[in-house]
């Protein structure tokens, strides 16, 4: 474990279920000046951090749809402790150059040396907190959750889109792939398949959403959950809060233009279909039990 100094900031980590709104907030974040790392993704995650729990993920034999694979890493006495070291030193020494740039790395030649408002996003935190909480004792936590069956129609929708993306390149490209002496290709025909199916997505959210609470309830000051839906109902409001766990102070009118494009007709969307709302009212049980009425 690294000690910190009085004017080092601990991280800010994001956790929740993927399209559960862990994006929009972590981009809001950034829009207040925290700095989320370099080599961002269009989902607003930084590389060098998504490389590390893909890493923890991979020692687990675990994937972003089967998560829970990470506990019998979490469990192993031989193994956990030197996943925390190997964390602890990789955020320490020159690799940290991939997460706070050639500029900042040379001001701080450490993460754990920042000085300024800093942190990092991704859903598979979720499942690696308990590491990155050794790593970084004093992090602050924000969970932000979402209408489960919005969570699954989002990841069935993103699954569809990219399993026709991919089979109109194969069947385009067909000849150069069958005829590829480097054969596999990289690359499957679909984004995790088990997906597709919103009962699967479903539950996948309640594992996601009841870990993070777990977490939440166990960190009490030094976590913040919100609900998507409410944080689309009053932005500001909510904005101000999380600025307020984060310490950081901006006038009311920054904060206003930080949620000037937030669109609350995204909240409770699966309400528009009748397809969702028959499909949320038959798994009440499992979005009663997370605090979601059908």
């Amino acid at each position: 474990m690294k000690a910190a100094s009085a004017n080092n900031k601990p991280p800010i980590i994001v956790i929740g279920m993927h399209r559960a709104g862990t994006s929009m907030l972590t981009r809001l974040l950034g829009a207040a000046g925290v700095f989320l790392g370099r080599s961002l993704t269009r989902n607003a995650e930084c590389r060098f951090m998504n490389s590390l729990n893909y890493w923890v993920f991979e020692q687990s034999s675990a994937s972003w749809e089967k998560p829970c694979g990470v506990d019998s890493l979490l469990e192993h006495a031989g193994i956990r402790p030197l996943v925390t070291d190997y964390l602890t030193g990789v955020t320490d020494g020159p690799a940290s150059i991939r997460y706070l740039g050639l500029q900042r790395w040379l001001r701080y030649r450490s993460m754990h040396n920042v000085t300024e408002q800093w942190g990092w996003k991704d859903p598979r935190n979720t499942y690696t907190l308990p590491l990155w909480l050794h790593v970084f004792p004093s992090a602050r936590v924000i969970h932000i959750t979402r209408h489960g069956v919005d969570v699954a129609e989002s990841l069935r929708l993103r699954h569809q889109l990219a399993f026709r993306a991919a089979a109109a390149r194969y069947s385009q490209r067909r000849w150069l792939y069958v005829n590829n002496p480097l054969a596999p290709k990289r690359s499957g025909f679909a984004h995790a398949p088990s997906v597709s199916a919103l009962d699967y997505g479903l539950r996948l959210w309640r594992d996601y959403t009841h870990r993070a609470r777990v977490h939440v309830q166990a960190l009490g000051h030094q976590a913040l959950e919100l609900r998507y839906e409410d944080f689309l109902e009053t932005p500001e409001t909510h904005v101000k809060a999380v600025l307020g766990f984060c310490d950081i102070a901006l006038e009311d009118e920054r904060v206003g233009s930080i949620v000037a494009d937030v669109r609350p007709s995204r909240r409770y969307a699966y309400q528009h279909s009748d397809e969702l709302a028959a499909f949320a009212a038959r798994r009440s049980d499992i979005l009663q039990g997370l605090g979601y009425q059908a």
